[in-house]
């Protein structure tokens, strides 16, 4: 009989995090494990995981220090404490912090006695690790080895944690790039140069230092043109056209929106550019590079785990619109280099972040897990 896993998610839209798991629960060995995903009803996430034939259990939380949390919290909690004693897992597993302090009360409130695996997937500064309860589970997965460090310098125990990249499931072959279909879409010249970022649009996420790099890149590269893929904070997003706006670059900066596949659009661009304040790891990266491009991203977080600099992309100073420009402009006009780094970094790719890995070492660490947990009793 498989093992009941209970996946705890509160957001219904889809970034990283939500494409990251449904990748998971894809490479699940489902003759051994059987999930159960609580996430928001009636929302795109909720939509894919019933495409993909996961049961899923209606759940919805706020994030537990938000001011107007504690009206609403107390209720989702008693929900979720409901759900594990009718579900009865032997696993939870928290697919962000912001969940994990609403499931260890409920688990605690429950005297089940559940094991729960939470899953630090961001930038996290070590003093906050003990406002999400990190050091009260039984197991945390960090997603790089930076977000280890902070962990264990916020107080998490280092047996505790497992560091694991995310992964991608690879294609035997790659579809072939059609940036004509790309162009014609958008409106675009066949001749444009196209940057792309793909992430959610939160002031973390640095689009706006992009976007005042953008002149200089510009009066260098005339043909250019700047892709923003996904959704997010609407004011951010209105931010961001008046500053384009302002800078005189706006019919330069197309938002395009979440797309559902993001290869054709990665596939088009000269160079991914990736201008994040904080990041934990940057699986939108690991994209790029499988799809073949130079990167130039953000030093910070995990990126420099991910990146090569010198070799399958360029990594710069955060929040630094002159080094960005810089870094870019000198990669757009060597294609050799490009190219080269552009064929390293999807070697690289497939070697470190294919998703057979990744859910392997995740399912070592669910049997460990349980196995403390019998041990225990």
């Amino acid at each position: 009989m498989a093992t009941r896993i209970l996946y705890i998610h509160g957001i219904g839209r889809i970034g990283g995090a939500e494409r990251d798991l449904l990748t998971m629960l894809r490479a699940l060995d489902r003759d051994r494990w059987e999930p159960y995903v609580a996430c928001p009803p009636g929302t795109p996430f909720a939509e894919r995981l019933a495409n993909d034939g996961v049961p899923m259990r209606s759940l919805s939380l706020v994030a537990w220090r938000k001011w107007y949390a504690p009206a609403i919290r107390w209720r989702a909690v008693r929900s979720l404490r409901a759900m594990v004693r009718d579900l009865l897992p032997a696993i939870i597993h928290v697919n962000d912090i912001w969940w994990v302090p609403h499931t260890v009360t409920a688990v605690r409130g429950s005297r089940l006695g559940r094991p729960i695996v939470a899953h630090v997937r961001q930038e996290i500064e070590p003093q906050k690790v003990a406002r999400y309860c990190l050091g009260s589970v039984d197991a945390v997965i960090a997603i790089s080895k930076q977000v280890e460090q902070a962990l264990i310098s916020g107080g998490v125990s280092a047996r505790a944690i497992r560091m694991i990249y995310s992964g991608l499931r690879f294609l035997d072959a790659a579809p072939p790039a059609d940036k004509p279909a790309v162009c014609r879409a958008l409106g675009l010249s066949l001749d444009a140069v196209l940057l792309g970022t793909v992430a959610h649009l939160f002031p973390r996420k640095g689009y706006d230092v992009m976007i005042r790099a953008l002149p200089v890149i510009a009066r260098e590269i005339p043909e250019l043109e700047y892709l923003v893929i996904g959704t997010g904070e609407p004011a951010y997003e209105q931010e961001l056209k008046g500053l384009a706006a302002t800078l005189g670059v706006g019919d330069r900066v197309h938002f395009v929106g979440f797309q559902e596949d993001v290869t054709p659009f990665l596939s088009a661009l000269s160079l991914y550019v990736h201008p994040a304040r904080m990041e934990g790891f940057g699986i939108a990266v690991v994209e790029a590079l499988a799809a073949g491009k130079a990167v130039v991203a953000s030093r910070v977080g995990g990126l420099p785990e991910v990146v090569e600099h010198g070799r399958t992309g360029l990594l710069v100073t955060a929040d630094d619109p002159n080094e960005l420009s810089a870094a870019v402009v000198s990669l757009l006009r060597d294609g050799q280099r490009r190219k080269e780094m552009g064929e390293r970094g999807a070697r690289a790719a497939r070697e470190r972040f294919d998703i057979s890995a990744s859910v392997a070492a995740v399912e070592r660490l669910y049997h460990d897990v349980l196995t403390t947990a019998q041990g225990n009793r």
